[in-house]
């Protein structure tokens, strides 16, 4: 077992733990159709990416550590307290904030489906995944999200024109 690894994968896996706390909010708080519609697509892979990231890690032997999950659902909580104090309505700071967040974290996710592709040939059990793929995955979700990121940014940060 090499400790390291497992700590990274863990890591990732209660940082998908945050994500989905955090889509789950913003869908319950989206008013438009569209932007929830997003949001629950988004939830649905990103559930099916921790699924696959909970199988990388019992085909490498190792398992999820109850401390990590739980100090991920503790950061997720703490900030989204953050989040909560700036405003989680559509068109206020902690709604564009959480957005940024689920920006950076799919992006992390990108990295680690790199990094598990560069070294899979050293993990037997993990020739079925094609972390590749998953990459591209992980690509086509963050490119969606920084979309809604400045779709938002414009809302939360638009300046009003002056009346003539």
């Amino acid at each position: 077992m090499n400790p390291e690894l497992q700590r990274y994968l863990n890591d990732h896996f209660a940082g998908s733990e945050g994500a989905i706390l955090l889509l789950t909010d913003l869908i319950s708080r989206s008013e438009d159709l569209e932007e929830k519609r997003f949001f629950v697509e988004l939830k649905a892979q990103i559930e099916n990416d921790r699924l696959i990231l909970a199988q990388v890690l019992e085909a490498a032997e190792l398992e999820t550590e109850p401390t990590v999950k739980a100090a991920g659902k503790l950061t997720a909580k703490a900030s989204h307290l953050k989040l909560l104090w700036e405003g989680m309505k559509p068109d206020e700071l902690g709604h564009f904030e959480a957005c940024e967040m689920l920006s950076l974290g799919i992006q992390g996710k990108r990295l680690l489906w790199r990094v598990l592709a560069e070294i899979a040939p050293f993990h037997p059990g993990w020739h079925a995944f094609d972390f590749h793929e998953l990459e591209r995955g992980a690509e086509r979700q963050r490119d969606a999200m920084e979309a809604q990121r400045m779709k938002v940014a414009r809302r939360v940060f638009a300046i009003a024109t002056p009346a003539p």
